[in-house]
């Protein structure tokens, strides 16, 4: 069976994809990996037999790998992008992929040119109460998919050395106002509803000590085929983190995810549902898709996801097609179209609050 020769690169979050590579991407040959911290990449190399260990990505790219997982720090994704396209690698990086416009057009830029495939690792769009949720929708059941919300709150007051972490999130989550870490958010929202976005507005409220962001913002996304969508997003909260909840309104019904750990996914769905009755999502298991069969049985216990635990619970068939895509010459899931737009958005954010709100056009790239 064919299998795309791939190296990840950056060994914080990329130990994670390689070891979901390893144990359950079917379609993957992680042949290296890379960190400019030579005994971590040694040591992981050593522990999971991987053939190949660099210490670069400039000696990644000079070798036979088919494919990068990017897997660096936010502010340098669109430069090592760009990178690995122009030395004739496909992409998956991981979110987001830029963080100012002009990058954004640069990566579609180079897309383009070096007809590679780009794929942004965006796996909340593959959550696994979510996937359910997508077939449901593609079945007609919830009927025109209308509006939808999402919430992104974290408390870094608790963490060591913060107002100042002194790592990229100082300035990606706290030194610009709006909400440019959006994609774990909207992305899942416009994967579910079919579209992407036309236009953001957004308004924040509160302030901490000499941080730029607000305590928390607000967005209202107005997608292309005439859906709204409300993000709220928060880093400086006083409550339980919550970044998994989602919820989608249709004409015949809606969804709505699980809230902290005393709340379940639910579901209503008119004619299946009495009219004040909600149903556990996984009620509705049937709707699972059958690429789930890659994980064994009894791999996912679903009374203990609480809202917070299971964000990674799909990324292994994220990251198989990534893979499909390259073997079948097919377009990304999470495409760079799609990827650009929503990252886009989240950078607009920032031109919107600093103009009291005002709508904020999202620009074509032109793929």
């Amino acid at each position: 069976m064919r299998k795309v020769r791939v190296a990840v690169v950056g060994l914080n979050r990329g130990s994670i994809l390689a070891k979901f590579i390893i144990r359950h991407a079917k379609s993957l040959d992680l042949v290296a990996v890379a960190d400019l911290d030579k005994k971590k990449a040694d040591d992981f190399a050593r522990e999971f037999k991987i053939p190949s260990v660099y210490y670069s990505l400039d000696e990644v790219l000079k070798s036979d790998v088919e494919a990068v997982v990017l897997a660096t720090p936010i502010p340098d994704h669109a430069a090592h992008t760009i990178k690995a396209l122009e030395a004739g690698k496909h992409v998956l990086c991981e979110v987001i992929c830029a963080t100012t416009i002009e990058d954004c057009q640069k990566i579609a830029d180079a897309v383009k040119k070096s007809g590679k495939k780009y794929m942004m690792e965006e796996n909340y769009c593959y959550y696994r109460p979510l996937t359910i949720v997508d077939n449901m929708i593609k079945d007609g059941l919830m009927g025109d998919v209308y509006y939808a919300e999402s919430d992104y709150l974290m408390d870094f007051q608790m963490r060591p050395l913060f107002p100042h972490l002194g790592t990229w999130r100082d300035d990606v989550y706290f030194g610009r106002r709006g909400h440019p870490y959006i994609t774990h958010t909207l992305g899942p929202l416009c994967y579910l509803m079919g579209s992407d976005i036309k236009r953001v507005s957004c308004l924040g409220a509160g302030k901490y000590g000499d941080l730029v962001a607000d305590r928390t913002c607000v967005l209202l996304l107005e997608t292309n085929n005439g859906g709204l969508i409300r993000l709220r997003n928060s880093f400086v909260g006083t409550r339980p983190d919550l970044y998994t909840y989602y919820q989608l309104q249709g004409t015949k019904g809606c969804y709505k995810g699980s809230v902290g750990a005393t709340d379940t996914h639910k579901m209503h769905i008119r004619g299946l549902c009495e009219p004040q009755e909600w149903k556990d999502v996984y009620d509705f298991r049937g709707f699972l898709p059958k690429t789930w069969k890659i994980f064994p049985e009894n791999f996912f216990d679903d009374t203990k996801d609480n809202g917070t635990e299971k964000y990674d619970s799909g990324t292994s068939l994220l990251l198989e097609e990534f893979a499909k895509c390259i073997i079948n010459d097919t377009e990304p899931p999470v495409s760079a179209k799609r990827a650009l737009n929503w990252t886009a958005a989240g950078i607009l954010s920032e031109k919107s609050i600093n103009n009291g709100g005002v709508p904020v056009e999202i620009p074509d790239f032109g793929l």
